[in-house]
């Protein structure tokens, strides 16, 4: 993944000495407000800053309609950074191609993924970004789920499933809002951060399986 990174940077570098009007990517959205803000997140989400001595790393996705996952991605990051030794990094997906995250991805420890239920589904961004994982070795890495959603709240477990499918290991239960989160929601998006930190950092304790709850 290192020549993709690479290339990622020249052609920043370029880019940042035109001046520049707007964005048009290969995919997704035309960016014509502040494209040279948008540079500077590609060239952050390029450099290779992830890893510190003795530490884990975790990585929040998100994309949101009316702000609910919003807050509730906050609270997932939140959570876990009250756990010591685990460095935590909070992107908001929307108008992202999956690129310049597949480096960030292979290098981290953990993944939460934040989306709504949007006509019982979870919505393209994050589903472009799973698929993205599969040129990436995921397998054994920690992941969440968690959303807001108006009636049924398919998002999460459906994530978790793909989670799962990768062989990533999903131990922390995933967190469901409808419409706007409560203070005991974003409790438990805090508490969701904050176990699978502990379960990156291998701090977690061990919990009795109802095996009945899993028929």
């Amino acid at each position: 993944m290192r020549p993709f990174r690479d290339h990622v940077i020249q052609a920043l570098n370029l880019l940042e000495s035109l001046p520049l009007s707007l964005v048009a990517p290969a995919h997704g959205p035309i960016l014509r407000e502040s494209p040279h803000d948008y540079l500077t997140r590609y060239r952050t989400l390029s450099a290779s800053n992830l890893h510190g001595a003795e530490s884990r790393t975790l990585l929040v996705f998100y994309i949101s309609a009316y702000g609910a996952t919003r807050r509730m991605a906050e609270e997932v990051a939140a959570g876990a950074e009250e756990v010591g030794d685990v460095r935590v990094s909070l992107y908001d997906i929307e108008g992202s191609e999956p690129g310049p995250f597949v480096d960030l991805i292979e290098e981290a420890d953990g993944l939460a993924f934040g989306s709504p239920t949007i006509n019982g589904d979870a919505v393209k961004p994050v589903w472009d970004l799973l698929s993205s994982l599969t040129v990436v070795n995921v397998k054994g890495k920690l992941g969440a789920a968690f959303g807001s959603y108006g009636w049924s709240g398919e998002a999460v477990p459906m994530v978790e499933d793909r989670l799962r499918r990768l062989k990533l290991r999903v131990p922390v239960p995933g967190v469901k809002a409808r419409l706007r989160p409560t203070d005991d929601e974003l409790a438990a998006c805090r508490d969701l951060g904050r176990q699978t930190a502990l379960h990156l950092v291998g701090r977690a304790e061990a919990r009795a399986i109802d095996m009945a709850s899993l028929a």
